[in-house]
């Protein structure tokens, strides 16, 4: 088959972005294009030519990050429309709309099998087929394993970089930040050799992330995901009018009045990428207690640490005897990553079964390019294109623009900011005005 996989160039910055959308070039049976997308792009591409088309997580629909053009065009579409979709506790109600609305065939969610009738309901969605995956896999540029230091070898005891998330991702964002505070606080008391923070400054990107992995004798973690569900977009304003009525709440009050309520306990638990790095790179998990997708099994593939702390003395005594930990990253990459389970080849396998299965119903199947898109004015290219990484400490729009190729990609990458930093409600008022001048821009050229 032919597959046109749409998707944002901006966003590739990120190993695991990166790697999930090239992985297609590397391992697809089928012939595999790639075309950028963003909110007012216009693509100028005869869809006709493809047998499948699909749309990457780094568009994200429930922001409405679908251009005009791309809108009209999967709409008239008649060939196999698939969608790889991650945070989908994000607004899933206006997915829902993108799914309905382009009439997409296949989904290649996040969720666990288990909470697909849960996100979407099969009344919902009588036509389409949901199939489960992972956000990530093994990193396709492990490291030369003869060039790996023995955990028992590596003089950082403990590693970790997290992310603050707001609060209204519920416990595993608040997670994500309390395992660094809890095992930095130890470190600090006893005197454990650790490199712990959370900050958006000490962020590491690219070769440099792989470097420090290597560098760790264990990595901490936590479950990824969110199990807290904005199904109509509405929370981010329930949660500001709350703080304007209590102005002294605390981020804990606000979760336990407006964020619990709507978490669904384990419906979304997801095992992070970053297990993955750290296995391939020999480097023993601690984690806290989770079912990690079923992946890794604790005792087995990681040392579990309690959400409370309370056997962190355990957790760095196993970490101090050398000949455990390391049997454990031994065991860890043999079960995960030699077994090729969870290769980036595996998984595109397994897409392409599932594209092959969804167009044999549809009966779309071409073979070969019917037409020439060499002189199409939208460019498609056989690999992704990497963006450079975001200034770090920064938040400014140089994050957005850098990489521009020109004048007019440097507008295009200030307005797409710019519109992003507008409040969501001032966003839907001004998006029924502002359609029909970017219509018109695009038909000028």
């Amino acid at each position: 088959m032919n597959v046109l996989l749409l998707y944002n160039s901006t966003q590739t910055f990120t190993n695991t972005v990166y790697e999930h959308l090239a992985s297609f070039a590397d391992y697809s049976s089928h012939r595999v294009f790639y075309s950028h997308s963003d909110p007012v792009s216009e693509l100028n591409l005869d869809l006709e030519n493809f047998d499948a088309v699909g749309i990457h997580f780094s568009i994200r629909l429930p922001f409405d990050q679908v251009s005009a053009s791309v809108e009209k065009a999967l709409k008239s579409f008649n060939g196999l429309k698939f969608l790889f979709i991650q945070d989908e506790y994000d607004y899933p109600r206006r997915t829902w709309y993108w799914i309905q609305s382009l009439g997409i065939n296949l989904v290649f969610t996040v969720v666990p099998e288990a909470g697909i009738e849960i996100v979407y309901p099969k009344a919902e969605f009588p036509h389409t087929r949901f199939v489960t995956n992972l956000t990530g896999y093994v990193p396709e540029k492990l490291p030369p394993t003869q060039d790996l230091p023995r955990p028992s070898e590596r003089s950082l005891m403990v590693g970790y970089r997290g992310r603050p998330l707001p609060i209204r991702y519920g416990q595993l964002g608040i997670e994500k930040i309390a395992i660094g505070q809890i095992v930095k606080k130890y470190c600090d008391q006893f005197d454990v050799n650790g490199d712990i923070a959370w900050s958006e400054e000490a962020r590491i990107y690219g070769s440099k992330w792989y470097d420090f992995v290597v560098s760790c004798r264990s990595m901490l973690g936590s479950e990824s995901g969110s199990n807290v569900f904005d199904w109509d977009g509405t929370l981010h304003e329930v949660i500001e009018r709350y703080r304007r009525d209590n102005p002294r709440a605390s981020d804990e009050e606000v979760y336990r009045d407006i964020v619990r309520p709507r978490e669904i306990d384990g419906l979304i638990n997801q095992i992070s990428p970053r297990v993955f790095e750290a296995i391939a790179s020999r480097t023993v998990l601690v984690l806290f207690e989770g079912e990690y997708s079923g992946v890794i099994r604790p005792g087995e593939h990681f040392i579990a640490l309690k959400k409370d702390g309370s056997n962190l003395d355990d957790v760095v005594r196993l970490l101090k005897n050398e000949d455990y930990v390391d049997a454990m990253a031994d065991r860890a990459w043999k079960d995960v990553i030699v077994s090729g389970k969870y290769s980036y080849k595996s998984f595109v396998g397994m897409v392409d079964k599932e594209l092959e299965r969804s167009a044999s119903v549809l009966a779309c199947c071409k073979g070969s390019f019917s037409k020439r898109v060499d002189n199409s004015l939208t460019p498609i290219t056989t690999s992704p294109i990497r963006a450079n990484p975001p200034q770090p400490s920064t938040d400014t729009i140089i994050n957005t623009v850098v990489g521009a190729v020109d004048s007019k990609d440097l507008l295009r990458r200030t307005a797409i900011y710019l519109w992003w930093k507008l409040p969501e409600s001032v966003r839907l008022v001004l998006k029924p005005m502002l359609k029909p001048m970017l219509k018109r821009l695009i038909q000028r050229g």
